[in-house]
């Protein structure tokens, strides 16, 4: 069987390109700079940065993987988007900043919409 190469497109290459630089410097920001964040904040725990770091690596591990055509990394995107959604409203952000997270995904799922089949 003939295998037909896989075309992600243009705008899909950005926008994994930008999920994965952005999820590497924000992960690098709260893994290291996360005291200077926590003087931010005073009333939430310094470990609740390192989570947000957490969260940030695994989904730039998600983004190389759907660079390799995986499917599953998209929902454990979400799945990590709606963790970081209950952890902003924790840590008291308001709807509309923690709402604003939500963002990510739907953009990754209407660039990767068209080519859906082409995930494994």
């Amino acid at each position: 069987m003939v295998e037909t190469e896989k075309k992600r497109g243009v705008w899909l290459t950005i926008w994994l390109v930008i999920m994965l630089i952005a999820n590497f410097f924000i992960a690098l920001t709260y893994l290291v700079l996360n005291k200077t964040i926590a003087s931010l904040y005073p009333n939430v725990g310094l470990w609740i940065w390192y989570i947000y770091g957490l969260v940030a690596l695994a989904n730039f591990v998600f983004v190389i993987l759907l660079f390799m055509w995986k499917k599953w990394p998209f929902f454990a995107f979400c799945g990590t988007t709606i963790i970081a959604f209950i952890m902003n409203l924790a840590i008291g952000l308001g709807i509309f900043a923690a709402i604003s997270g939500l963002i990510g995904p739907v953009i990754l799922y209407f660039s990767m919409k068209s080519r859906w089949n082409l995930f494994e």
